[in-house]
């Protein structure tokens, strides 16, 4: 008997364990989605709550209005960007093959008193502007390259374009059915953890949305820093270049690929003062990410700023972008478990 309950136990465990094996390589392709539409679910969840309670408890219409908020808001203007991006690199491309209408400006004054380098950087510019066409031909395949690179990373925002509309419209379900998601989660978690599973799955919740709101507010100072330091030094198209400087501050590339390009065109157009302060103020923007961000997440989510920091840093090396969050929730979750024992340890017996 007792041999045959063994037997009974090892094909119940290898037939949960294929039952596993089978559930994970289904949902294997979209755990991308599935993890942005649990971020998005989560750190979006009061302002759901609050639409729903103004909508007399109908939930669905809260979901439904709350997900085209978002795809209007994120989506819509990362599509347009995508398609501005592709027309640009065609443009650069065809002037690149026309060159006999292109002129470059000469060298301004400063660069020959720039120590060691300067009058050859000086005597090299004016070598281009002279024999621009030369110039042009030798640098051409560079172009082409820098230009295939664009749209290979373009195609690849694309393709996390799709994985967001995706997460987007699984985390409209997720806000149907996230009350009895999360109760479910509690239990999965208190049969793991015992009594302090419940608080670790509240943790991992405020962990998530304070990284939300550390992200998204950080961005949102850098760009708007940004666009005043544009709008200073009379940068046109100011309020696209917030967005865009918006955005990348959100995907963590930094607002440097708005102000560059922008202080080379001020210097091309011989303002070389405001050149010099709209690099030293984007310097500057791009610095006070290292303190804001770390500290508004600490904010909200109760854990140690250093825990925090840890997070964010070491997630995003490990998994990119979607790896702020999860380092993050990863850390703040592990030290509460860490606490949790410590102090039941502490406990009379």
């Amino acid at each position: 008997m007792p041999t045959d309950r063994f037997f009974e136990r090892a094909i119940g465990l290898m037939t949960v364990g294929l039952l596993i094996a089978a559930c994970i390589k289904i949902v294997a392709p979209f755990t991308g989605a599935l993890i942005w539409s649990t971020i998005i679910a989560v750190a979006t969840w009061p302002v759901f709550e609050h639409l729903a309670r103004r909508l007399g408890g109908r939930a669905g219409v809260a979901a439904t209005l709350i997900t085209f908020a978002i795809l209007l808001v994120i989506a819509m203007p990362v599509a347009l960007l995508i398609n501005s991006l592709a027309e640009h690199v065609q443009d650069v491309l065809h002037i690149t093959e026309d060159v006999s209408s292109l002129r470059l400006p000469g060298p301004p004054e400063w660069v020959n008193r720039i120590p060691l380098v300067g009058p050859e950087i000086e005597s090299r510019w004016l070598a281009a502007v002279e024999n621009l066409e030369t110039t042009l031909t030798k640098i051409r395949p560079w172009i082409g390259k820098a230009a295939a690179w664009t749209v290979n990373q373009g195609a690849h925002l694309t393709l996390s374009l799709l994985e967001f509309l995706l997460a987007t419209v699984l985390a409209g379900f997720l806000f149907v059915h996230g009350k009895s998601l999360a109760g479910l989660l509690e239990r999965f978690a208190s049969a793991i953890a015992g009594e302090s599973g419940a608080s670790l799955v509240h943790t991992a919740g405020l962990t998530i949305r304070s990284v939300t709101i550390g992200v998204m507010g950080t961005a949102l100072i850098q760009s708007v820093l940004t666009a005043l330091g544009l709008l200073a030094a009379g940068v046109p198209g100011a309020l696209l270049l917030w967005f865009a400087s918006f955005l990348l501050a959100t995907l963590q590339l930094g607002t440097a690929l708005v102000w560059i390009p922008a202080a080379i065109w001020l210097e091309i157009q011989d303002q070389t003062g405001w050149m010099i302060f709209l690099v030293i103020w984007g310097l500057f923007v791009n610095t006070i990410d290292n303190f804001i961000k770390p500290y508004l997440i600490a904010q909200g989510s109760g854990t140690p700023l250093a825990i925090v920091f840890l997070g964010v840093i070491g997630g995003m090396l490990a998994w990119g972008f979607i790896g702020i969050f999860i380092g993050s929730t990863l850390l703040a979750v592990s030290h509460a478990l860490l606490k949790a024992w410590l102090d039941a340890g502490d406990e009379p017996s």
